[in-house]
């Protein structure tokens, strides 16, 4: 790509050419003050500048450079330069400016680091950058964090003629977004990240579930299968937090369907959970098992009690799991008011496209279960070296890209740090060439429980 002619306020960014390389030396290049914090030493000659400024003009087109020069609007002159350039061991751009020193301390840097950033997050797409400086150079720490970047630490860098080495600072600047609700068809809102307690109280009882609301999770999901609804309805108690602001989830199993076995495992539920409605009540399985010929009318017959409890207020939202579009297509085909969750095995190579395509065109929310594909991923090098590049771990790259394309998401975890690192995930964005690669990884993982091979119950 041709770099583009920028203008800000103050200065015009433009391509540099052979023809600055005068100008360039006896402004700047030359001058030991400014070239002492630069990866390049002060150019000797004019003849060293042409040879630098040969290589940059030569990487007009490239994808991986994009070099300016600031010309002063007021005078027309030539006062520095700077780019964007892509470090393959960082995975993002990096940031780099020199300015002659007549022009210190006018906030011209940070004017002309704004504009370059801008152009890499508006025409590159990139959500990412790198700064360096040399540790010395505290003028330039403090223009990286105006534009936004955070310190990361110091380390040894070298000079770019002969490897010499040198003392930096190092800076990455991410793009964050708040938490935002995902609003279910009747206009409910729903945390974008529960928490799964599935097995969590097998060792610690309900201490998990305490810990969980303690750090900030409200969304809490469960089921009559997980065997543990009364130990949740203990730490929702003991928590002192108001049931209002908790969304309590649960499930009913396969054994438990049909019209009258609906209720009365409903106020079962209840009962464990020691409240007297549930936020979200699901479906958790289409079928019994690979042999269950009847699942059409069971499905039919256990909605037609969920809508009942959902029009006596029972339960604020009703939605299912594990169905496919063709289990949904019974429920569609048959009730007055349609699923407004449907919560699927969902993670980087398992997307179920198809399924999420038919919940979208039917206003039901996709949520994910096992989002980190049971940390399969892990090891996997394209993900760490994705991961690295936005300084996160590959668990928060993995929950941040289903976040990021529109699915509710619920970990499950009982270490604390794993939990806190499972909702801290809007720290930073991925950008949109990532985000299409994520989308179409092969499968890496399945965890074969297909709604209509295994066998839940007789």
């Amino acid at each position: 790509m041709k770099n583009p002619i920028i203008e800000t306020d103050r200065l015009i960014l433009r391509p540099l050419s052979l023809e600055d390389a005068q100008t360039v030396f006896d402004t700047w290049a030359s001058d030991p003050e400014v070239a002492k914090y630069m990866r390049y030493y002060t150019h000797k000659s004019v003849e060293t500048t042409k040879e630098w400024l040969e290589h940059t003009v030569s990487n007009e087109y490239s994808d991986t450079d994009y070099d300016w020069g600031f010309i002063l609007k007021e005078t027309g002159e030539l006062i520095g330069s700077g780019g964007l350039y892509y470090d393959d061991e960082d995975g993002m751009f990096e940031i780099g400016y020199n300015f002659a020193k007549a022009q210190w301390g006018k906030g011209l840097a940070t004017e002309a680091a704004r504009a370059m950033l801008d152009f890499g997050r508006n025409t590159l797409h990139q959500t990412q950058f790198r700064g360096r400086h040399d540790v010395r150079n505290t003028t330039s720490g403090n223009v990286m964090k105006k534009c936004g970047f955070v310190y990361e630490g110091d380390c040894i860098d070298h000079m770019l003629e002969d490897g010499a080495e040198r003392k930096v600072s190092m800076y990455r600047l991410s793009t964050p977004e708040e938490p935002k609700n995902f609003k279910l068809s009747n206009g409910i809102e729903i945390p974008p990240v529960g928490y799964g307690s599935y097995r969590s109280t097998l060792n610690d009882g309900k201490a998990p579930i305490l810990k969980a609301l303690e750090l900030g999770y409200r969304y809490i999901d469960t089921a009559s299968f997980y065997k543990n609804e009364e130990e949740i309805g203990e730490a929702i108690k003991e928590s002192g937090i108001p049931r209002s602001e908790i969304f309590l989830a649960t499930k009913m199993w396969p054994s438990e369907m049909g019209y009258e076995e609906t209720k009365e495992a409903f106020d079962r539920s209840c009962s464990k959970l020691q409240t007297d409605y549930i936020d979200l009540y699901l479906i958790h399985w289409p079928k019994k098992n690979p042999q269950d010929l009847q699942w059409r009318q069971s499905i039919r017959d256990t909605w037609r009690a969920m809508e009942e409890l959902y029009k006596e207020g029972k339960c604020r939202a009703i939605g299912v799991c594990n169905f496919q579009p063709h289990h949904l297509q019974v429920i569609l085909d048959n009730c007055e008011i349609k699923p407004m969750v449907d919560q699927l095995e969902l993670h980087v190579g398992y997307l179920q496209q198809y399924t999420l395509d038919f919940c979208r065109k039917h206003d039901i929310i996709p949520q994910a279960w096992s989002p980190l594909g049971r940390m399969y991923f892990s090891e996997e090098p394209c993900l760490q070296k994705m991961a690295k590049q936005y300084g996160r771990p590959v668990s928060q790259l993995l929950l941040r890209f289903l976040n990021q394309s529109g699915i509710q998401i619920i970990p499950k975890s009982t270490h604390e740090e794993r939990m806190k690192e499972n909702m801290d995930i809007f720290g930073f964005t991925i950008n949109e060439e990532d985000m299409h690669f994520l989308s179409v990884l092969p499968q890496i993982f399945f965890s074969k429980e297909f709604p209509d091979w295994a066998t839940r119950c007789e």
